[in-house]
């Protein structure tokens, strides 16, 4: 143990040190948010589906962020979604319209037995007009 303590010190690192940029790069990672899939069917003059993907940043009960367009790349879907058990309340917004957004309830499902590799979660988003369906698949560490 002193032979490695000698050795973070030679590099200018104390232990201390090391624990403080670890518990940093831990917190940066856990608030990147975790990569979110979404489709969203609105009915207007024409049907019009739109399909993103993105980090949705958790905080308590509440997911949110703005995910980008998979046909243009563009950061055009703002959406906070409040957790409530099963039930879901969003609102939604496409952030090249600079619109105010729209309310959508809904429900939120994850499986009862996650795997390091499957922890799917799903959440059933609708209003009169509007459905979103948003799903993250993969575990993340």
């Amino acid at each position: 143990m002193a032979a490695r303590r000698f050795k973070l010190v030679l590099l200018g690192l104390s232990v201390k040190r090391v624990l403080v940029l670890c518990s940093v790069l831990l917190a940066s990672h856990a608030q990147a948010g975790q990569e979110w899939e979404l489709i969203s069917v609105t009915r207007g003059a024409t049907w019009e589906v739109n399909h993103a993907k993105g980090p949705l940043k958790q905080n308590g009960k509440v997911l949110e962020g703005v995910l980008q367009d998979k046909t243009d790349g563009k950061a055009d879907y703002q959406i906070r979604i409040e957790l409530n058990g099963g039930r879901a309340e969003a609102t939604f917004r496409f952030v090249s319209e600079n619109d105010k957004g729209t309310a959508l309830t809904g429900v939120y499902k994850k499986t009862a037995r996650p795997t390091k590799t499957h922890c799917a979660e799903q959440i059933q988003l609708m209003n009169s007009f509007q459905y979103i369906g948003l799903a993250r698949d993969a575990c993340e560490p």
